[in-house]
């Protein structure tokens, strides 16, 4: 990972989750060619499942449940890059989205940031299309086979087309003030307990409303 100052006048602090084991597998085609030549040595199925010959392994932090639910606590408002714009993008992280675009790694990338605080992050999605299992009029040969593309899906002979979202990875964020991994988790723990805690007290409110008007409610439907 790596974070910098993007500019002294924008005071924008630029965090960047590229791994450094997958770094040297992007421009280096050597080096890939050598990574895939000892895949297929070693006969590694799971490698080839996720990484396609002729480019590099996705180089971003892939996003675990808990990380994904911090974001998505703190960031709730998610549109597709193209469509973002609330804050400009950091041209380092700019120069990620184009890395993933010329790779082909993701589906699509969006934008996740908050109205009052956008503090955004940059997250790219790696999904799929797929005919579901629960379609009667359906090819069977199809059942739990994953297509890139709804096109493909449909020439492959899928009745009906579903897309599902595999897995999300963190290409970047930027924000007016530093804040570490930990800090965020803190931050997000403490606007969840908040929301729910103002979500529960209005549910107190509004039953403790229904069982005061009960009486009423009662002369008014036996009477």
């Amino acid at each position: 990972m790596e974070l910098n100052l993007n500019s002294n006048e924008m005071k924008t602090f630029v965090e960047t989750f590229v791994i450094e084991e997958t770094a040297s597998l992007i421009c280096d085609n050597e080096h890939l060619d050598k990574w895939n030549d000892l895949v297929n040595l070693l006969g590694l199925e799971g490698q080839k499942q996720i990484v396609k010959p002729d480019k590099s392994p996705i180089p971003f932090m892939r996003m675990k449940t808990s990380l994904k639910n911090i974001f998505n606590t703190l960031c709730p408002r998610e549109v597709d890059v193209d469509k973002y714009n609330i804050t400009p993008i950091p041209v380092e992280i700019l120069g990620l989205i184009a890395l993933s675009k010329r790779e082909g790694y993701f589906n699509k990338v969006q934008i996740w940031y908050d109205d009052k605080s956008p503090d955004p992050v940059a997250v790219g999605i790696v999904g799929c299309h797929y005919q579901p299992s629960w379609h009667k009029d359906r090819n069977t040969d199809l059942d739990d086979k994953e297509f890139a593309t709804e096109k493909e899906a449909k020439d492959a002979g899928a009745t009906q087309v579903c897309y599902r979202e595999n897995a999300h990875y963190l290409i970047g964020r930027w924000a007016d003030v530093k804040r570490s991994l930990s800090e965020l988790k803190q931050m997000a723990t403490d606007r969840y307990i908040g929301e729910q805690d103002n979500d529960f007290k209005k549910q107190i409110k509004d039953a403790q409303r229904g069982i005061d008007d009960l009486e009423s409610k009662a002369f008014e439907r036996f009477n």
